[in-house]
Parts: structure tokens; sequence; C-alpha cells
């Protein structure tokens, strides 16, 4: 029960952060593709910007992890590379194959990775 508990108040907080990095990466996804710029490029653009801010906060408050820096940053790397694929499939498939608007089938990437993202965070990146 205690690590249910654990795992539920980690959820809480990546929520928290992910919902405050991702509302404003979706904001700057929407000026950037407002003024011209495709969508996989904006998506690119913030999504590697998210990721970067969001590392710090997840690592220090989200997990609370005392793993090395070094590993859990190179862990870090390779599951935002992941998530970055998940997000990329996505939006192409959704908006160029099947006609969606890029507007919401990003927020569909979106929330597809934040689950999958969390995931790796707690079982790979910060164990």
């Amino acid at each position: 029960m205690k690590s249910l508990r654990l795992v539920t108040k980690q959820f809480a907080k990546y929520l928290l952060v992910g919902g405050l990095s991702n509302s404003l990466a979706y904001g700057l996804y929407i000026l950037i593709t407002l003024v011209g710029v495709s969508p996989i490029v904006g998506m690119s653009i913030v999504y590697v910007s998210a990721s970067v801010t969001s590392f710090t906060a997840n690592r220090g408050w989200t997990f609370q992890s005392d793993a090395s820096l070094s590993g859990s940053a190179l862990r870090y790397i390779i599951s935002q590379t992941l998530g970055y694929g998940t997000n990329l499939v996505i939006l192409s498939w959704l908006y160029y194959v099947l006609g969606v608007p890029h507007q919401a089938a990003q927020l569909v990437g979106i929330g597809v990775v934040a689950v999958e993202l969390f995931l790796l965070n707690r079982y790979y990146v910060f164990s």
C-alpha cells in the first residue's frame, strides 16, 4: 500500500510539472504554427525545449531521485527520444494521414506521451 501511495504522489507531482510545462509548450506550438511553421517542425522545437526544462523538476521534486546525474541524464535523453518518436508518429498519422486538425492531433500526442514518459521516468530514468 505504501508503494501505491508513493506512485500516486509522484504521478500527481508529475501531472503538475507536466501540466505547467505542456501548457506553455502547447501555447508556443500554436504560436509557432500560426506564423507558418509546419506542425512537425513546431512540435520538434517545442518538444526539445519542454524536455530540457522538465528534467530538473522531475528529477529533484517529482521523483526525488538520488541516482547519478550523468546516468539519469543519459536515460532521460533516451526516454525523451522515445517520447519524441511517439509524438511524431501520432501527429503525423492523425494530421497527415487522417486529416485531424494538427492542434487536436498534438493534444492527443501530448496526452499519450505524458503517460509513456511517466512510466519511463518512474521505472527507468530516476529509479
